[in-house]
């Protein structure tokens, strides 16, 4: 009896014994494949961290504006132009070059001697977010290029409206750089405002110079032709020979029924001589009159009537010339203040007090679906291989 008892507790105790649990968690853990480690898990877990405890929160600031000018209504008459109004008309062109000018690197200079823009991004953040955060590369370019990313112009065509969105890492850095951004293409609607006036109106302007010029070289030569031939108007001082001619032959007429009538009555009248010779007299004055006016000499009216013509036409037309330019300019400067832009801000600047960005969550199951369509291809392709290999 002694010899059987330590024979059957050891045996008794060895089978009471179960190690399985640890063996299953060593199991599952060994079920998890090298691959679905590197695709899935190990990017999810850093996805996790990253934007779980170290990504910076980025705060977006928004505003919106509108570029208009007033409507024009050089095709509107009567009752449509009446009802149309004075009001404003959508410049969309415009609209195109101060979204490029807002994101250009031009805007970037402007910005950064009003404020210590590259600061903002390359001071705040965490490493991965702010601007050379691995003390890489610090050159302009490069921060222009990270700066781009950062603001965002969205337009809607159909409303005519632009959307001004410029993230950082701080709410207020985000407002102040929007206003500057908005004062910076209100800027450049004045000087394109400016330029287009100027440009108009330097036009008309140089054409009244030209047609002043003319008027002085016509008006010069018809008094330098006037000053040579003794001739103020051509018209009213043959108008004057003609009437002076018109006067002498109603004498003569006058003096030849006279001397008719003395002659039937006393032929030997005393008075005949008298009024013989005034006759002649009146004959040779009227010829001499008719020479000056129609006869064949240089100085004659009638010579100098197409010489004469012709520098009182030229003189005439520039001065309807420059009558025309100077209708023209003021037509210019009202046109031009008509076709002015503006920049109108329907929302200013907002100072946000949520971060939008990261969004976390979205990042990291992100992460994990895109990781798990990676492993799928993966397995896929290598269980092709391994298949075309048996």
């Amino acid at each position: 009896m002694s010899d059987q008892l330590p024979v059957v507790v050891p045996a008794a105790e060895e089978k009471a014994e179960p190690v399985k649990p640890k063996k299953k968690k060593k199991s599952l853990l060994r079920k998890i494949s090298p691959l679905m480690w590197a695709t899935v898990v190990i990017p999810t877990l850093v996805s996790t961290v990253y934007f779980g405890l170290i990504a910076s929160d980025r705060f977006t600031s928004q505003s919106s504006f509108v570029v208009r000018s007033p409507k024009s209504q050089t095709s509107l008459n009567g009752l449509g132009a009446i009802l149309q109004g004075s009001g404003f008309a959508r410049a969309q062109d415009d609209i195109y070059t101060v979204q490029e000018y807002m994101q250009s690197r031009s805007a970037l200079d402007a910005l950064r001697e009003a404020m210590p823009v590259r600061e903002f991004y390359e001071t705040k953040g965490d490493i991965f977010s702010r601007f050379n955060g691995f003390g890489f590369s610090g050159e302009e370019e490069a921060f222009y290029q990270y700066y781009k990313d950062k603001v965002s112009i969205r337009f809607d065509a159909v409303s005519g409206i632009s959307s001004l969105n410029v993230t950082s890492f701080d709410a207020a850095e985000s407002q102040k750089i929007n206003a500057a951004l908005l004062k910076q293409g209100e800027a450049l609607i004045n000087q394109l405002n400016a330029r287009a006036r100027q440009d108009t109106i330097r036009y008309a302007e140089e054409a009244v110079a030209a047609a002043e010029e003319q008027v002085k070289n016509a008006s010069q030569s018809l008094t330098e032709y006037r000053i040579s031939n003794g001739v103020f108007d051509l018209k009213a001082q043959s108008e004057v020979q003609m009437g002076l001619v018109s006067k002498l032959q109603d004498e003569l007429i006058v003096i030849q029924t006279q001397l008719d009538q003395v002659r039937a009555v006393t032929p030997e009248n005393p008075q005949i001589p008298g009024l013989v010779a005034r006759e002649k007299s009146l004959r040779k004055e009227i010829a001499q009159q008719l020479r000056a006016i129609s006869g064949g000499s240089e100085g004659s009216l009638t010579r100098q009537a197409s010489d004469y013509q012709r520098v009182f036409l030229e003189n005439q037309l520039a001065e309807q010339q420059l009558a025309a330019a100077m209708t023209s300019l003021e037509s210019a400067k009202a046109e031009a203040d008509r076709q002015q832009l503006y920049l109108e801000v329907i929302s200013t600047p907002s100072k946000p007090d949520l971060a939008l960005e990261p969004k976390r969550l979205y990042n990291i199951v992100a992460t994990f679906i895109i990781g798990l369509i990676v492993y799928g291809i993966i397995s896929l392709l290598a269980a092709s291989v391994r298949e075309h290999k048996n």
